[in-house]
């Protein structure tokens, strides 16, 4: 860390457990050790209402990264350092934090919390109104962009989730967007049959789930372009499409559908119907939204017929 960026200490006192937690925060983590401390500081205070672990993937980072998540750890039993032995990629730290996750339902975020981590109220009520899997968007009516990229960058961006549409028929508004939730039905079976370790792992999610006839649904957020993103644009574009050509591959190999053997359906066949909650309660624990509700969700398209429950 540099002195012109002081990141939060964690807290004196241990924090103890609330016992199992309702909801699984995956941060995957590469050489952030500018942001981290604050990032779980502003996570773990602006989602205090939940019973909550923050699971910090750390991929195989070369800096401070993964001893500022354990002293955390050491502090606030809430938040869990799970390390990688090497930089495997972004959809490899994602899936390790999905397969240790206990909770029932799983947020996914980037370490620089460019969506802000209070819209997750706003993708947990769409899987508690029946979706399986849910995107954070830019680009759907009610997104607000506080502060938007690099012209270049978005271009890129846009042009990739047009190709993505173009090749498997998604309909997405945006793909490149790193805040997304699942239930752990999904969750289990994402970690079981995607493949890909890279940027394109969230094509894989859509792809996967198109194939498997599960509810997609894009939700607005709010979102602001931070400088200190460790992206490199050139290279996540170049791996990309290579990875497109694996999924498409997989995809048109029946390797996604339902009726693999190894996997089988994503959709727990003992869910409650569409529209019925999964938990009690509304899934945001405040009264207030964090958005407003002027904004449609949009529910993705698919070709494919939904498993039907029993």
């Amino acid at each position: 860390m540099t002195a012109s960026n002081p990141s939060p200490a964690p807290p004196t006192t241990a924090v103890p457990s609330q016992g199992p937690p309702q909801l699984s925060i995956v941060l995957p983590v590469y050489n952030e050790e500018v942001v981290l401390a604050r990032s779980i500081e502003r996570l773990l205070t602006t989602l205090r209402g939940w019973r909550l672990e923050l699971l910090v993937v750390d991929d195989g980072s070369r800096d401070a990264s993964a001893e500022i998540a354990r002293r955390w750890s050491q502090r606030d039993s809430r938040v869990q350092l799970v390390k990688l032995s090497r930089n495997k990629g972004k959809g490899a730290a994602v899936r390790a934090g999905l397969a240790a996750a206990r909770g029932e339902w799983m947020l996914i975020t980037d370490a620089d919390l460019s969506a802000d981590p209070a819209c997750a109220c706003d993708l947990l009520d769409a899987l508690e109104s029946g979706a399986d899997l849910v995107f954070g968007s830019r680009r759907v009516q009610g997104a607000r962009l506080l502060n938007r990229q690099p012209r270049l960058r978005e271009e890129l961006g846009r042009g990739f989730t047009a190709l993505t549409n173009g090749l498997f028929g998604l309909g997405l508004g945006d793909l490149t967007c790193g805040f997304k939730a699942l239930g752990r039905p999904t969750a289990e079976a994402f970690v079981k049959c995607t493949r890909v370790d890279g940027w394109a792992f969230d094509v894989e999610w859509a792809v996967c789930a198109q194939a498997q006839g599960l509810r997609l649904v894009e939700v607005p957020v709010r979102w602001a372009h931070q400088q200190d993103s460790k992206v490199h644009v050139v290279h996540a574009v170049l791996t990309s499409l290579v990875d497109l050509v694996r999924i498409w591959r997989r995809r048109h190999g029946d390797r996604y559908g339902a009726g693999e053997p190894r996997t089988g359906p994503l959709r727990d066949p003992y869910d409650p119907p569409a529209g019925v909650p999964r938990m009690k309660g509304s899934a945001c624990p405040s009264n207030e939204s964090p958005l407003p509700r002027e904004s449609e969700r949009v529910t993705i398209p698919t070709p494919y017929t939904p498993i039907q429950h029993v």
